[in-house]
């Protein structure tokens, strides 16, 4: 899914059922498969489900802008929860909005039926490899 032979993320994207649709320098799309397991008694799926998404995906976003072997962590992110969200698939899109050599600000949302529910802004660190 990334360049830079990095792994994408472990098996997180896999468990939370996260697709590649569409990468752009500094802008990506995808597609969550969000299973019954994951909704509450309540019948909506956990926060930390859509929390985690976000982060996914706005820590990816940025990959295909830093130097090879680099990393980004997420060091802030501000989630807003904007309405219920159910089992189903989900379409994400995160966007870069300004980056520096160690730092970048992201912005991530996810869409249910066309309807934003969830959107979120952060922060990453742009790591380079520990000299060895």
């Amino acid at each position: 899914m990334l360049e830079h032979g990095h792994k994408g993320g472990g098996a997180l994207p896999g468990y939370l059922g996260i697709e590649l649709v569409r990468f752009a320098p500094g802008k990506l799309w995808c597609r969550a498969t969000i299973r019954d397991e994951l909704v509450t008694p309540f019948g909506t799926v956990h926060g930390g489900v859509a929390a985690a998404i976000i982060d996914h995906i706005t820590g990816v976003v940025a990959y295909p802008l830093i130097p090879a072997v680099h990393w980004a962590a997420t060091t802030e992110i501000k989630t807003n929860y904007l309405a219920p969200l159910k089992a189903g698939v989900v379409d994400t899109e995160s966007t870069v909005l300004a980056m520096t050599n160690r730092s970048a600000v992201v912005r991530g949302e996810i869409y249910a039926d066309g309807r934003l529910v969830c959107a979120a802004q952060g922060t990453l660190t742009i790591v380079a490899p520990k000299a060895t």
